[in-house]
Parts: C-alpha cells; structure tokens; sequence
C-alpha cells in the first residue's frame, strides 16, 4: 500500500456546555491511499490539536437564553489565537450540550455560530452523538481497539451524563442521563440559587431539605449525590437498575451491556477517582455547584471496581476534542458525485430498511416513510450487498430511480458497502431526465440521522453525519 498524496485541512471543534464553553483547532492530514487493488481510498491519516481555548463558563443572558453575541466573541477570539484564518477552517462541529440544548434559542445559536464559521461547520446536538463525539475524544474508542474489549465511556458535564460503549473500537450503544454537577448551583455565599427540575422527583422521594435561598445541610447534598452516583453503578451494570434510574433517561438505547472497563470524562470526571473523606460544605459550594462533590461520590460508590477504571486521555476537554477532530467521515474512491450541488448541509436520512434488506422491495418500503419527511431534498440509506453483482446493483438504481421520482432535489444515496461509483453510473444511465446524481459509500447511518455533504477534496468528499436534536 503506498501513499500518493498529501493534503492538510483545518477543522474546529466548539463546545458550548451546560458550564463551561470550549474551543479546538485542529489540523487534519488526508492522504489518498493506493491499496493492493489499485483503487484509490482517501483517508484521515492524522489530527493535530493546534490551539485549545482556555475554558471559560458558558454565558447566558438568563435561565433561559444563551448570549450568543458572546460565544461568537469566545470563538473569534479564539480562531485569532490559533493563527489560523477563518476562511481555511473548511470542517468541524458546533455542539451545544446538557442543558444548555434545552435553552430556548439553543438551535438558533448554533445555526448562526455554524454559519459564521463556514459552509462545512455543521451545527448538532442531540445527546446520542455528544455521547459518540466524548467517546472519540476521551481516548474510550482508541482504547477499545488496542485492547480489544468493551469499554463504557460516561461524559459527565454540567446538565447531563451521556454514554457510549465501545467494543473493540466501535461504538455499539449510546444514552444519557440527567446526572451532572450543575443540576444544584450556588451563590457566593453558599445558598441554592438553583436546582434542576429533573432531580425534584430524587429529592422528593429522599425527603431531604434543599431549598432555594438557604445554605443546604452537608448530610443533604451527600445523599442526593450519592444517589446520582449509585444510578450510574447501576447503568454499569454493576447492580441492579431501579425505577428512580429509569427516570433519569433522557435518551432511549440503553440495553444492559456489561463492559471489561469503565471511564468517567467530562467536567465532572476531573474529580472521578480521588475520595476526599472529609469534604467539607464551603469546599462544596465554593464552586458554585455540585460538581465536586458528585465527583466524590461517584469515586466512593466505584471503589469496589476500581480494577475496571481505566483514565481517559482526556477528560474536561473529551466533547469539544470529539467535535473537532472525530466529526467528519471521508468517503471518496469508488464514489459518483455531481460537484454543482455542493456543498449540502442538514439532509435528513430514509433508511428503507431497518435490518435485512429485500433490494426488490426499496421502492415499497422507502414510499412507506416518505410521508415522514417534510425536508427536500432527501438522502436514501442503504447497506447494500458486499460484492454485488452488476444485476443487483441494476436492481437497486431501477428502485432508487423509481423512488425519487416521489422526491425533488438531486438523487442522493449513502450506502454503507463500497460500490457507490458503479451504482451512481447506473442511475445516471438510466435517468429519463438529467438529474444531479451523488452517490457515496462507506458510510453508516440510522433513521432520525441528518448528512451534510461538503466541497470535495479531490475525488473524494467529506461527510458529517449527526443527529439534530434539541431537548426540551
């Protein structure tokens, strides 16, 4: 195998957090690899972090409203640093997570921050990939494939706990909780100037005194954080899960996976693994949430299956690091795409096919959830077989063909097997009329999931998939 070229792109990773907002720029190495087949494959060969902003509390105008004026400001400031020129920031994320996602201009915020950064800046949210994203960038995944074994990554921020399990460098479950350190806050002076609506049900049930205005009992915190921590034993599969845990969902996907080794990364995870016996109340709230003490706790509750940590390589900074550097997938090689339709950005995914797939039946069964989507233009998802034969890849054009006369807007096809090129010929072939045709492979995605499409790098085309989900 032998490298034919070289190129470099930057990209930058922006992550506005229930606490704290952060910032990467990164430089990313695609090489465009002969293999053994003589079929050109253009990869990611390498990601260097050039600048990291230093973090700094997430600014909002109130409870309800972030200030974006100010996180362009932050971002600005830090694209000046890095000694990088906005316009060759060509990829990247920007991800609003935990319960900065619930605010009400949340989707506003990160549309106008995407667009201010360039065409191939994507805007997402959603707890699912902030999970897969602190994953990749706490090291979880890396980890997995050197060790060959499962390994559960919890991301645990300001708002929200989210998770992803890794087996063997891929990531086969994702969820989230609303566990983090800012669900209580606290003002200068030591008294509950917040308290989430989320764990009013725990305190409740606890019978335990936290009120808004006063200075909260140690013995009260303690319990409450404990509580947050035996959850998160239990979603390790280390006890059995109980009703007060499924409360905390906020995500579905949760199947009761047990793992060879455990992580803790995000704000939180700075204070996983370091029992501080006599933590003390002004310790506490000092920092103005429960951040620590729930860091504490979780440590406490752990101690037992302490053989099972392992420490990520990094932890505060995981998410942002993931959006920078772990966002894009380039598909490129074998693939047909028409370039005056690029860049697009937020088309939505039609999986015709939950499992097995019938190539006789794409036609019926993607018309089925047609009516789903009120978005155009549309991507249609396939797995597609893996060496298909030149009838079945007629087969599938002749359906896609027949399907996207439901559908305006150019012909777009994801398959997760790699003959997008042959496929893409075909179609364009056997058009009635001339149509726009892009036709990419290797790429794996889910129903809910959006793509953007970027400019390509030669012949081949960097590609986001995500998962536009504001919480509510």
């Amino acid at each position: 195998m032998g490298y034919i070229l070289n190129d470099e792109i930057y990209s930058i990773g922006v992550d506005i957090g229930t606490s704290t907002t952060e910032v990467i720029v990164s430089k990313l190495k695609i090489k465009k690899i002969l293999g053994s087949s003589l079929i050109k494959e253009t990869v990611i060969e390498g990601k260097e972090i050039i600048y990291r902003s230093p973090i700094v509390f997430t600014p909002l105008c109130n409870e309800t409203t972030i200030d974006f004026i100010k996180v362009k400001d932050i971002v600005s400031d830090a694209i000046k640093l890095s000694v990088v020129e906005k316009e060759k920031i060509s990829t990247g994320a920007v991800i609003i997570t935990g319960e900065t996602a619930r605010k009400e201009n949340a989707m506003e915020v990160s549309n106008n921050l995407s667009e201010y950064l360039g065409d191939f800046v994507v805007a997402t949210a959603g707890p699912k990939l902030e999970a897969l994203l602190a994953g990749f960038g706490s090291g979880a995944s890396d980890i997995s494939r050197k060790l060959n074994r499962r390994i559960m990554n919890l991301d645990i921020g300001g708002g929200t706990t989210n998770v992803a399990i890794f087996n063997c460098g891929e990531c086969e479950q994702t969820f989230a909780l609303d566990i983090g350190g800012r669900l209580i806050k606290f003002n200068d002076e030591g008294q509950i100037i917040y308290i989430s609506n989320r764990i009013q049900f725990l305190i409740k049930s606890l019978d335990i005194n936290l009120q808004l205005g006063e200075k909260p009992e140690l013995e009260a915190l303690k319990l409450i954080c404990g509580k947050l921590a035996e959850s998160l034993l239990e979603v390790c599969c280390l006890k059995e899960i109980n009703q007060s845990t499924k409360k905390l969902f906020i995500s579905d996907g949760f199947e009761g996976i047990e793992v060879d080794y455990i992580s803790f990364s995000g704000g939180v995870g700075e204070y996983v693994g370091k029992i501080n016996e006599n933590i003390s109340l002004n310790e506490i709230t000092k920092h103005n949430d429960i951040g620590q003490l729930l860091g504490n706790s979780i440590s406490e509750m752990f101690e037992e299956h302490k053989e099972m940590l392992l420490a990520p390589k990094e932890k505060i900074r995981a998410t942002v690091i993931g959006a920078g550097n772990h966002s894009l997938t380039i598909s490129g090689g074998t693939i047909a795409f028409d370039k005056s339709v690029l860049p697009l950005k937020n088309i939505p995914i039609l999986k015709p096919f939950y499992e097995n797939e019938n190539l006789n039946d794409i036609y019926v069964q993607g018309m089925k959830k047609l009516d789903m989507y009120e978005d155009i233009p549309i991507a249609v998802s396939l797995k597609g077989p893996k060496s298909p034969t030149y009838e079945e890849i007629k087969l599938i054009g002749q359906e896609i063909i027949k399907l996207f006369k439901k559908i305006k807007g150019p012909i777009i096809v994801v398959l997760e097997n790699d003959f997008a090129k042959a496929l893409g010929q075909i179609i364009s072939l056997n058009l009635e009329e001339k149509r726009e045709v892009i036709c990419i492979d290797k790429i794996s995605t889910s129903n809910g999931d959006y793509i953007d499409i970027g400019l390509p790098i030669g012949d081949a085309i960097p590609v986001v998939i995500k998962t536009l989900i504001y919480s509510t």
